[in-house]
């Protein structure tokens, strides 16, 4: 099936040992089945069975194999092909449809916060090439390494359900991309891309998308507070809201759970 993304998606490169914020600290990493036996070939130590398979962090929450200068120990030994799913992943999500798939780029990641924030354009999708049922890219369609073919998501999809959704999902694009400063542009177009497709799986459009104005709200708050000449504190007020709340499931079902409450007394 197709996969889709936001056209600067190929832009994105892992910032390693530049990064302020790095991601092989302050998260439990998960070893997916195919990694770990990978890594159990090679007898690689800091490894738990507990539960889940998972790094044994050392202080601080950090990856095993974090150095000291930000440097994965495990790919300057054996490549980036060693890293496990959850690695070699972040910090990107995906949306699921019929027919295609959707990739985009996390906020709480510095470097693809940077890219979003930077972006003049409004949200444009292209078709990077054809991916598996979950949604990794297997060929990539065209000679350009950084460009895709544009699409219309609305076409990949013979169901009616998904074809409204998409259409309404269209809609709000539109609306979010005529707000004024590119900025809260770009984020109300990324809230929307992320978020809105989960309508798709509990039915709660009109909850999602108070859900949406909800958390664009916080982080037009957040921009707010900071100088508009100063790119480093933007970027760090909306960084960490991401990391915050939206790789917190607790804390994105309370928002949810407010947002929905307040649509409902609005409609009363």
């Amino acid at each position: 099936m197709k996969l889709l993304a936001p056209d600067y998606y190929l832009q994105f490169r892992c910032i390693a040992g530049r990064c302020r914020h790095s991601c092989c600290k302050g998260w439990e990493i998960d070893i997916d089945e195919t990694s770990l036996k990978r890594f159990q070939s090679l007898q690689l130590p800091h490894i738990s069975l507990e539960n889940e398979p998972h790094f044994i962090l050392k202080e601080g929450d950090r990856c095993p194999y974090l150095q000291e200068d930000g440097l994965c120990a495990m790919i300057l030994e054996y490549g980036e092909e060693m890293l496990c799913n959850i690695c070699r992943d972040h910090p990107r999500y995906r949306n699921f449809w019929t027919g295609f798939a959707e990739v985009g780029l996390g906020l709480s990641c510095e470097a693809a916060a940077r890219l979003l924030l930077r972006q003049e354009k409004p949200l444009s999708l292209v078709v990077l090439g054809e991916c598996d049922e979950e949604g990794v890219l297997l060929q990539k369609e065209g000679d350009d390494p950084l460009c895709g073919t544009p699409a219309d998501p609305v076409l990949l999809t013979d169901e009616e359900d998904e074809q409204w959704l998409l259409s309404v999902r269209s809609q709000l694009l539109k609306e979010a991309a005529s707000v004024e400063d590119p900025v809260k542009a770009r984020l109300k177009e990324y809230l929307i891309f992320r978020h809105l497709a989960d309508a798709l799986y509990d039915g709660l459009l009109e909850e999602r998308i108070a859900f949406i104005e909800a958390a664009y709200g916080e982080l037009c708050s957040r921009l707010d507070r900071c100088p508009s000449e100063d790119e480093a504190a933007r970027l760090e007020a909306v960084r960490s809201w991401s990391e915050y709340l939206e790789y917190n499931e607790e804390r994105r079902q309370a928002l949810l759970q407010s947002a929905a409450e307040g649509y409902t007394k609005r409609t009363e």
